[in-house]
């Protein structure tokens, strides 16, 4: 089964080569298996280049990681990968996220030896299918309350939670305080 995905690269930040921020002319290519998309060539020179790159790619649900790379080009003419971000599919194709949702996620890039070398900043959604029914819904399920709206995007799953500590329906959370003393 496929899916259409709509990737928006849209910037990165603090790009480094060889520890040192970066002063080259980049762009960005999204790999999904053995697809690749290439963005136009951010000219700005800096270490925070912008694309807005928009594209759309078919992806197999079986596929589980979408890469994105990030690379510059020498003033011979030569391309060079800074590095890659391994962006999980299930952060925007699992059960917890609709077909239809936008998601805007920020990943970190490393390079070949798995150093940190930057950020990427992406959009993506699954484009819903206009044949599959469970989608569609009247505006008046979006307003009851979750446990009562079964028949919207948001329902309820009877399998079990997964045991492998990612994905699952129990969430623990840490509060954390600031405390600051004022000097007397």
């Amino acid at each position: 089964m496929t899916k259409t995905l709509e990737i928006d690269v849209r910037s990165a930040e603090g790009l480094k080569l060889n520890r040192r921020l970066l002063n080259k002319k980049t762009f960005a290519v999204v790999r999904i298996g053995e697809k690749a998309r290439t963005s136009h060539l951010d000219v700005s020179r800096g270490s925070s280049p912008t694309w807005d790159y928009k594209l759309e790619m078919p992806i197999n649900v079986s596929v589980q990681f979408i890469y994105v790379e990030v690379w510059y080009r020498t003033s011979s003419g030569r391309e060079k990968k800074i590095g890659e971000a391994k962006i999980p599919t299930s952060d925007f194709m699992g059960r917890y996220s609709p077909e239809g949702h936008l998601n805007f996620l920020c990943y970190r890039l490393r390079d070949e030896f798995g150093d940190k070398c930057g950020i990427v900043n992406v959009s993506i959604m699954v484009k819903p299918n206009s044949t599959d029914h469970e989608f569609k819904s009247s505006s008046k399920d979006y307003g009851a309350c979750s446990s009562q709206a079964g028949t919207g995007p948001w329902r309820h799953r009877p399998e079990a939670p997964s045991v492998d500590g990612y994905g699952g329906r129990i969430v623990t959370g840490v509060p954390v305080w600031c405390v600051l003393q004022r000097p007397t």
